[in-house]
């Protein structure tokens, strides 16, 4: 399944409420959510999530009514001197 990287605004969120929301969207079985990582002081999130396709992962973010700044599908991933393409 592809793998994307987004980016999302979460300003005025508590942290409370910004771990809820990330463990909402963990939980969610629409799209597999692998990471986030999250800035309460930026007010700013980044998810990495395997989904079918952009518009289904789209969907998914919608559904869950968190806003995304931009979605970036991922080919190639360098880690620790390897390079995977997806």
């Amino acid at each position: 399944m592809p793998l994307y990287f987004c980016a999302h605004t979460t300003a005025c969120l508590t942290k409370q409420a910004l771990r809820d929301l990330m463990k909402q969207l963990m939980a969610a079985g629409d799209v597999k959510v692998k990471r986030l990582v999250a800035s309460q002081l930026g007010g700013r999130m980044l998810t990495e999530v395997e989904a079918p396709d952009q518009p289904a992962l789209e969907k998914f973010f919608a559904a869950h009514r968190v806003n995304c700044e931009w979605i970036m599908r991922i080919e190639l991933d360098g880690h620790e001197g390897n390079v995977t393409e997806y």
